[in-house]
């Protein structure tokens, strides 16, 4: 018995911990590639699949801590001759001149060209050319035959250029991509925007742009306003009385706790106004807050809203 018992500990630790990795196989496929362009040198759909593989495992953009710690100019980034930038560019001008530009968007799609080049110029440092290809991609980039996926392309273009101002020190240029990216995802899903889900940024991030940028006298207003635009949501959805209501709910009260966590920090003059309105907000969303009561007075919840909205 015992031995079946670690048997089956066995088999579920591989089922849930060893799926394989897609990119631990790149290596291999590259050096096949590689081989098989030796006769093959106009293949374009090869040279583009081992180009593709080779920038995925540069990686991205990393988390938006490393973001927020980068420069332009610092001598630790990725210099030109260490990514071989000569060979790489090369291999991305024949894909456009050859496929995009004919616009074969059977063998390439004109996002995903743009989205890996956006990888491969921020890797290399060029910035500048990182910026102007995600520029593309938000205005411009067709997005061919999976038309379905113009939305994520643009809001991988927004994102993009949220990280590459940041690291150009562009306070407005990047306060503008993130205002867009978040309007965005309101407007086309806001239960899920009011929730606090979905990808790409939210508004945690524009506070930290605040702060990376010494803006700090942005971020009460800028909480104060979500947070009364999130129990509004929350009222006027509270009929339904499901998931995303009650976490919109939720999250108009964190955003609450966050102002008076960023009143104690700055010493702000109205925190003692801000922290009786806390706790009444408090005491209605009941003081466990994670399991909300769902017999919760939503009228003595708008007077305490609009007691927020008054100050």
């Amino acid at each position: 018995m015992r031995n079946l018992v670690i048997l089956i500990f066995i088999l579920l630790s591989n089922f849930s911990f060893g799926q394989p990795n897609p990119q631990e196989g790149y290596p291999k496929r590259i050096k096949e590639i590689t081989e098989k362009l030796k006769t093959d040198s106009l293949n374009y759909e090869l040279i583009w699949e081992r180009l593709n593989m080779e920038v995925n495992l540069m990686g991205g953009f990393g988390t938006l801590d490393d973001i927020f710690l980068l420069k332009a100019n610092l001598s630790n980034r990725i210099k030109n001759r260490e990514l071989n930038f000569n060979l790489f560019n090369t291999e991305f001008n024949k894909i456009y001149d050859n496929i995009i530009k004919v616009k074969k968007y059977d063998i390439v799609e004109e996002g995903d060209f743009y989205r890996n080049r956006i990888w491969f110029y921020f890797k290399a440092n060029e910035i500048d050319k990182a910026i102007e290809d995600a520029k593309y991609l938000r205005d411009f980039a067709s997005y061919s035959r999976y038309w379905e996926r113009g939305d994520y392309y643009n809001s991988s273009a927004l994102y993009s250029l949220f990280n590459l101002y940041i690291i150009n020190n562009q306070y407005e240029e990047a306060l503008k991509a993130i205002d867009s990216l978040l309007e965005k995802k309101k407007k086309k899903n806001p239960k899920v925007y009011f929730s606090g889900h979905g990808s790409f940024l939210s508004y945690r991030d524009k506070i930290r742009l605040f702060e990376h940028f010494n803006k700090t006298d942005e971020i009460i207003p800028f909480l104060k306003e979500n947070c009364i635009d999130n129990f509004n949501w929350y009222f006027e959805n509270a009929k339904s009385n499901d998931y995303y209501t009650n976490t919109a709910k939720e999250q108009g009260f964190e955003m609450f706790k966050l102002i008076i966590v960023y009143m104690l920090q700055y010493k702000d003059k109205e925190l003692l106004k801000y922290e009786k309105i806390y706790e009444e907000l408090r005491l209605q969303m009941n003081e466990n807050y994670e399991t909300i009561n769902p017999n919760i007075e939503d009228s003595k919840l708008k007077l305490i809203v609009s007691e927020i909205n008054n100050i």
